[in-house]
């Protein structure tokens, strides 16, 4: 066990080079300009004016809309989620003016930190070629770019969790001094976010933990005056992620009923309305893919090599997969936690570059190319479906549904002031129309209809409320047969001003 992780810690620092100013200005420039292109991708159809999810970019929307409007988080408003997700967003909410376009760019902004965080963790693996590889593997995405472009909690969860998981194998490699005690503290740190983002990154707990043990591992094997000082770094890391937690969950210290029921029990709940069937299928379809192959490759060279860092990879990415198979119901948008884990695993297949012509000829060297080979497939796949779906983004834009939603939001702006509330299945028209919905009511999904979570009974109560003018039917949620009461006691109260077809109508109060 010592020679292994003696050999994994040397062949890390001999991938370092001297590091010259001309050598430091093209890596620098390099970056900076990956960097630049990854936001310019993502503010490319950023303010498309439907939702990219079909559902839930309106229901957080109308979140961030009732935060603004001074309802706290979990009550009155309903929320789902930990609370990282919606507070790394609504500071860029409220400076860009409150609309759309800004809500995606807080999105867009956290998700440019999974980027610098894969680059970090390709070079802690492999050297600069495993950062530059790493990057041009996330950035190149289709899920990622898609999740940094939606209104969604996925997006800065994976961001953090990448950031998480470079941070552990930085300070494994420099775990003492104070860029270990750095290094450790922004670990925790960034994994504390990353799961009050979204419990996905539970997840993130696998390499982090393994790394933690290997370190433990690594002190008892040195004298017993130098443990205390060779721990210090661990503790630091201990104090900051409960100190962060302390501080997130402060603002919730008198309604946390409210955050356990939002957070865990509705989810608890949805398992027993939903079904896993069909996942075993999506999960493999997933992997059978280049960049899953390019994984596995990865994968085999450094048990092969028997480098033992690729295993807290290993744990990460069957972590993320039994996550995702448990997952009910499971979405495709729901698989971009991960491709970070796989971007990593491809890189534990490169090894250092030829430079030479006898080394081109040798093991090593086309063990690189061959990883490469998998590398360059997977880049001009993911390039590719990038640009058949900003094509496909475009033409939705202009699309008779979306040109609908519009006329639906005018609609509703002519019959609801603005500072009245309007009861809909169709969040995202109603945040069109510049128009909030009851707090109570961000989330009208099947999901929480069909957990009790929403019954005939609160709808009825809420639109009641004096601010409560309309209620819009869009999606067809509020026709679900456990709202059958809600729907008969409407026509005593509102009257329908317009019909849009398959159940869709808009109904004004009557005064």
């Amino acid at each position: 066990m010592n020679t292994v992780l003696s050999d994994a810690t040397s062949t890390h620092e001999h991938t370092s080079t001297p590091m010259t100013r001309k050598r430091l200005l093209l890596i620098g420039g390099t970056l900076l300009g990956l960097l630049i292109i990854g936001l310019l991708m993502r503010l490319y159809t950023l303010g498309v004016p439907f939702d990219r999810d079909s559902y839930d970019e309106g229901v957080y929307w109308q979140t961030l809309r009732s935060l603004a409007a001074g309802s706290a988080l979990y009550h009155p408003t309903f929320y789902s989620q930990p609370p990282m997700f919606v507070f790394s967003i609504f500071p860029t909410y409220l400076l860009f003016g409150q609309t759309l376009w800004a809500a995606r760019f807080g999105i867009a902004l956290v998700s440019m930190l999974g980027l610098v965080g894969i680059f970090l963790l390709g070079y802690a693996l492999r050297g600069w070629l495993g950062a530059f590889i790493a990057l041009l593997l996330l950035l190149l995405a289709p899920l990622y770019l898609s999740a940094s472009q939606t209104i969604q909690a996925e997006g800065p969860q994976v961001a953090f969790s990448v950031l998480t998981v470079a941070f552990a194998y930085l300070w494994w490699h420099k775990s003492t001094g104070w860029r270990g005690d750095l290094y450790a503290a922004l670990c925790t740190l960034t994994l504390t976010l990353s799961i009050f983002s979204k419990l996905f990154a539970l997840a993130t707990l696998v390499p982090v933990c393994l790394l933690a043990l290997a370190h433990i591992w690594r002190i008892r094997q040195q004298p017993a005056g130098s443990r205390l000082k060779a721990s210090r770094s661990l503790l630091i890391g201990i104090v900051v992620m409960v100190l962060a937690t302390v501080v997130i969950m402060l603002p919730f210290a008198g309604k946390l009923g409210d955050f356990w029921s939002g957070v865990i029990s509705f989810h608890t709940a949805a398992k027993t309305v939903s079904s896993r069937m069909g996942n075993t299928g999506k999960v493999v379809r997933f992997f059978i893919a280049p960049l899953g192959f390019a994984a596995l490759y990865g994968s085999i060279v450094a048990l092969l090599k028997k480098d033992w860092r690729v295993i807290p990879l290993l744990g990460w990415g069957l972590a993320c997969t039994i996550l995702l198979w448990q997952q009910e119901p499971l979405f495709d948008h729901h698989f971009v936690i991960v491709i970070p884990a796989l971007v990593a695993l491809t890189c534990m297949g490169l090894g250092p570059l030829p430079l030479n012509s006898q080394q081109l000829r040798q093991r090593p060297a086309l063990i690189t190319a061959g990883c490469l080979l998998l590398v360059l497939i997977s880049i001009v796949f993911g390039a590719r479906t990038i640009q058949l779906n900003y094509s496909h983004l475009q033409a939705q834009a202009t699309s008779a549904g979306t040109q609908g939603s519009l006329r639906t939001a005018h609609d509703l702006q002519q019959v609801v002031a603005p500072n009245q509330f309007v009861i809909t299945d169709g969040q995202f028209v109603a945040a069109l129309a510049g128009r909030n919905t009851p707090p109570e009511l961000v989330d009208t999904s099947s999901v929480r209809i069909n957990t009790n979570y929403l019954t005939s009974a609160q709808l009825i109560q809420q639109a009641s409320q004096p601010r409560v003018e309309a209620i819009l039917f869009y999606t067809g949620r509020l026709t679900n047969s456990n709202l059958q009461a809600f729907r008969d006691w409407i026509p005593q109260h509102f009257r329908q001003v317009h019909h849009y077809g398959n159940g869709s109508a808009l109904w004004v109060k009557i005064q």
